[in-house]
């Protein structure tokens, strides 16, 4: 059996291999406390794209081009942005002024003008003034994902990276855990054609923003449950992890019933998007655990 970690926003200070050990070690701890082991046999792999998220949305880059004309492009990715904006209470003034302290041109946020170039911009205002409203987020967290939402070439090449990595040429079954972006990336690549007969006894998404409007140009068109290749689907998220936005993965969100949504999430209030406190958490760790041990 093999176990698959697909990481998401604000990983590209660490290695691939980091990133499994970081998992690997909370879920571990999870399995400790529920006196469980790790399954004889059990192969374990990191996907890695954060280098490749990471320059597409560098800190030092205000513009970014995003998607021809008729494909998701800034448009989403701005109005991505805004949702956000408007779930944690920011105003425009707020964003002017966060803008202003950023060095950024006020153009990039203003209501009504043309935002092609501005999707960065407007992002760092915005992360800028979240924490003043008690909404913390991983910084890049939401520039990187508007600038995934909003470059359909770019996010093709993730998701191309990501195949190659894990899934090109590798044996089944496998168990899928994605946390925040990489739920999206990873969910995007067991619901394509390639993946038809794959066998997949488990798909973990934690800290998932596909329940958020904005996500779903970006979506498979399906009108069911994806079986094969996921056998079963738990969608875990933290009541207070923003990324969020406080809603589960439901047939209204995206289209057909059957995630299972857990919210007895372990709480770390520093950081409520934190994978290791979702991988440690109860009912995700023996998800996993009776997935892999099933082979």
């Amino acid at each position: 059996m093999r176990l698959i970690f697909i990481h998401g926003i604000n990983n590209q200070t660490l290695t691939v291999d980091q990133v499994k050990d970081r998992w690997l070690a909370a879920l571990q701890e999870g399995w400790k406390e529920l006196g469980l082991t790790a399954p004889a046999g059990l192969t374990v792999e990191a996907a890695y794209y954060a280098d490749i998220l990471a320059k597409a949305s560098g800190e030092k880059t205000l513009a970014v081009e995003m998607g021809d004309a008729g494909e998701p492009g800034a448009g989403v990715a701005i109005e991505f942005l805004r949702a956000y904006a408007e779930e944690a209470g920011v105003t425009e003034q707020e964003l002017h002024s966060a803008a202003e302290a950023e060095g950024i041109p006020q153009e990039a946020i203003a209501q009504g003008v043309p935002h092609e170039g501005w999707v960065i911009a407007f992002a760092t205002a915005l992360e800028r003034v979240l924490p003043t409203k008690g909404r913390y987020v991983s910084k890049l967290l939401l520039r990187q994902a508007a600038v995934y939402i909003g470059d359909p070439v770019l996010a093709a090449k993730i998701d191309d990276t990501v195949f190659k990595q894990v899934f090109k040429g590798k044996p089944d079954p496998m168990v899928v855990v994605g946390h925040s972006l990489g739920s999206v990336v990873g969910y995007r690549l067991l619901a394509s054609d390639p993946f038809a007969e794959r066998n997949v006894p488990l798909l973990a998404t934690l800290g998932s923003p596909l329940s958020v409007d904005m996500f779903k140009p970006i979506l498979p068109k399906l009108g069911s449950f994806p079986r094969p290749p996921i056998t079963r689907w738990i969608n875990g998220r933290n009541l207070h992890d923003f990324v969020t936005l406080g809603k589960s993965i439901t047939k209204k969100s995206i289209g057909f019933d059957g995630v299972e949504d857990e919210i007895q999430i372990l709480d770390n209030p520093d950081d409520r998007h934190d994978i290791r406190s979702y991988l440690r958490s109860a009912k995700i760790a023996r998800a996993v655990h009776d997935a892999v041990e099933s082979a």
